[in-house]
């Protein structure tokens, strides 16, 4: 940025006030957490300075410069392009690989390399694994760069109070966390800035960040004295909205004759773009990519090396999945790779490397801790579900008459909750327990606030659920609370797939203590020891005698009305809170399985059948469990089969509406067979494990082998996303296409 006029722009009538990146960056700190140095110093990871605003130079096509403040949104973008901005045209690096290379345009020159991070792990002899093996395959995949696409953009507004005080409301999955890091860019009291997360359409991992326009709205307040509003449109969100996904991997897997793995060594390539997210650092894409690459399957020997490379592009980080969805993409197409080379069946050659029931719990050789696991019983329900026998004769008669049908299996191991003593190893100087309060009224009736976020997933029903369980009382006589930093009790938000671990078991620890205090009344009133009464819906009884009883409200009218009623010492009020910290990950599983039929002449993929089998351990509401699951598996076909960001040389983003980023709809969506498996962990209360983010993970991997599978006459493999129908058709036409996908 050589220069900046926004003259013409602020003599605009309705033109309040212009900030410029200079004018902020003295007044907010950059944004970014870095890892801890002790964990990982700064040969290993970089954190850059990510300002709020560009100052001196911009590094991505979206990246806020000029700030503009009108008295309405149609004003203020015909301001912002009066403002003249004088470049200097600098070479731009899109591809990672690129950036890597000696002398490659540095994004951050102060820093001298395009190198974030480079860390290598595993365990085990590889070199000696290989060397056992009856072949080694090496392939490698390229996945597709795409976004979270949530309904409703991201949309914040900040009010000054007369206090001082100021206000934000704020489409976001983590509203603590929010006023923690905006309060800290700011340098704000904490204390005086109340953030509020209202009814959110959609958040997918994406509103879990603190993003630069949330303490920039905050400060443009503050220094006017208005209130600041912005709201995304769709192209400033395909801009300026992180990306997410984009991993190169080059994979090798050796074998031997019978289809049993005997080492994998992988090298993960991670496009970051500009920066790196706040507060989840952008590796963490290509380093859980490396961490989950073994799956499910009994993997002795792994060695990987992960390198992440800043870029001219959006900045990545999570979105549900967080590189679960490119390794098991990796994983399971090698499994069918191998499979076709000795012959084998696909469900075949999966059942034999499969970790089995009794080998649970199980270390894997990354590290990971799986406690239970049910992968050969989904595998195997998964199959039996969508008929996998009377399938693979359709297919035989359906070649024979020109139509190409395919099938596709991906299982997986997902890591879910993510507590703090996953997150402290790994040198974040940050939580992840959560939160309650549990309250009850004088007329029985109960307040729960959460520091978790439901932006869709039905919080408010599963919480109410396991209160009513715990004290006696309705689901309809519970009444939720969040969002408010105000009013609810410190917590990390929902991401990770952890609010029914976290979030549930703080709910039910915090209804636990509001139960015990009850069971104390209970028998002070009845004069009966505490340990001889049970909870019956509606009452607390004498065991044996149930005429002997009181009601919860009753107890409730004691507590916090008739104080007097109560046991000597005993302090009024029927209220508990409780901040949960879950195990460090729970692990779910599911298979899915995609039937597809190939038009090889149109290269259109058409989902004929999709079947997913799912185990979150104990299902507190399966409606809901189900819905999540559809929702994913929706999403997971955009991966697989239609979403990509693509740049052009310079830089610039050519995909920024939905004419040119497709994303599936309804009609692309086929009718989605869900079975549950309940293997309940003995880690968390009632045994529950994460799943929001599982429906999402398989997708790619499933629907790129069904694919695969329909077009095998042709010797197909698919190591690129998204399966466009250009590939589909270079695929069955191999004298058309080079080597590889």
């Amino acid at each position: 940025i050589k220069s900046i006029d926004s003259s013409a722009a602020s003599r605009l009538p309705g033109v309040h006030r212009i900030f410029t990146g200079d004018e902020v960056s003295k007044a907010l700190k950059p944004m970014g957490i870095p890892f801890r140095e002790e964990v990982f110093p700064k040969s290993v990871f970089r954190q850059c300075a990510w300002p709020c605003m560009a100052t001196g130079k911009v590094r991505y096509v979206g990246e806020p410069i000029v700030a503009v403040l009108a008295a309405s949104r149609y004003i203020a973008e015909d301001a912002a392009g009066l403002v003249e901005i004088d470049y200097d045209v600098l070479p731009a690096v899109v591809d990672p690989e690129a950036a890597l290379k000696p002398g490659a345009p540095l994004i951050h020159e102060d820093l001298g390399t395009n190198v974030m991070m480079k860390v290598g792990g595993g365990g085990g002899d590889v070199d000696a694994a290989f060397k056992q093996a009856a072949f080694v395959l090496r392939e490698r995949f390229h996945t597709n760069r795409h976004a979270a696409i949530p309904m409703e953009g991201r949309a914040t507004l900040a009010m000054l109070m007369p206090t001082g005080d100021i206000t934000l409301w704020t489409s976001t999955q983590t509203p603590h966390l929010v006023r923690t890091r905006v309060a800290d860019i700011m340098q704000f009291p904490e204390q005086k800035l109340r953030v509020i997360g209202p009814d959110v359409g959609g958040g997918f991992g994406l509103k879990c960040h603190v993003f630069p326009e949330e303490a920039l709205i905050c400060y443009f307040a503050q220094q006017t004295g208005v209130p600041v509003k912005w709201i995304e449109d769709r192209r400033e969100h395909f801009l300026n909205s992180f990306h997410a996904k984009e991993d190169i991997v080059e994979c090798e897997m050796g074998f031997d004759n019978d289809g049993i793995v005997k080492g994998i060594r992988a090298r993960i390539i991670g496009d970051l773009g500009a920066y790196s997210a706040d507060p989840w650092p952008s590796p963490f894409e290509a380093l859980q990519l490396a961490a989950a690459l073994p799956g499910p399957y009994k993997i002795t020997d792994y060695a990987y090396e992960v390198v992440t490379a800043w870029t001219n592009k959006t900045t990545l980080s999570v979105y549900r999945g967080v590189g679960l969805p490119g390794a098991v993409f990796v994983q399971e197409h090698m499994m069918d790779i191998a499979a076709r080379r000795l012959k084998l069946d696909p469900v075949t050659i999966r059942q034999r490397n499969l970790i089995r029931p009794e080998e649970f719990p199980y270390t894997t050789v990354t590290g990971l801790n799986y406690d239970t696991s049910s992968s050969t019983d989904a595998l195997q329900k998964a199959v039996d579900l969508i008929d996998y026998g009377g399938f693979r004769r359709r297919q035989s008669e359906a070649r024979a008459k020109g139509r190409h049908l395919g099938i596709g299996i991906s299982t997986y191991i997902e890591m879910t909750t993510f507590g703090t003593r996953y997150w402290t190893p790994l040198g974040i100087d940050h939580c992840a327990y959560d939160s309650a309060n549990v309250r009850m009224d004088p007329s029985g009736g109960v307040v729960v606030t959460v520091g978790t976020f439901s932006h869709g997933q039905g919080h408010h029903t599963t919480y109410a659920q396991l209160i009513a369980d715990e004290l006696g009382v309705q689901v309809k006589d519970v009444n939720f609370v969040q969002g408010d930093t105000q009013s609810t009790p410190y917590g990390w938000g929902t991401w990770g797939s952890r609010s029914i671990v976290a979030g549930g078991g703080a709910v039910v620890n915090a209804a636990i203590k509001v139960k015990e205090k009850m069971f104390r009344i209970a028998a002070h009133m009845l004069e009966v020891s505490a340990a001889d009464l049970e909870l019956v819906p509606g009452k607390v009884q004498l065991k044996g005698a149930p005429a002997k009883s009181v009601t919860v409200k009753e107890l409730a009218k004691a507590a916090v009305w008739s104080a007097w009623k109560l046991p000597p010492g005993e302090d009024p009020g029927l209220e508990g809170t409780h901040y949960y910290d879950p195990p460090p990950a729970t692990f779910a599983n599911a298979t899915h399985i995609a039937e597809v039929e190939v038009d090889i002449e149109t290269g259109h993929v058409k989902l004929a059948r999709y079947v997913v089998v799912e185990d979150c351990g104990k299902m507190v509401n399966p409606m809901i469990v189900e819905a999540q699951v559809i929702g994913g598996v929706a999403q997971g076909i955009g991966t697989a089969l239609y979403e990509h960001l693509q740049y052009d040389d310079g830089g610039q983003l050519l995909t920024t509406s939905f004419m040119d980023y497709l994303v599936p709809t309804a009609a692309d969506v086929p009718h989605i067979d869900v079975g549950h498996i309940e293997t309940l962990t003995p880690l968390t209360v009632h045994g529950v494990k994460g799943m929001g983010e599982g429906g999402a993970i398989a997708p790619p991997a499933a629907i790129a082998n069904a694919v695969a599978d329909a077009l095998s006459p042709y010797g197909a493999k698919i190591t690129n996303l998204p399966i466009a129908p250009e590939m589909v058709w270079k695929l069955a036409h191999p004298q058309s296409r080079g080597a590889g996908s």
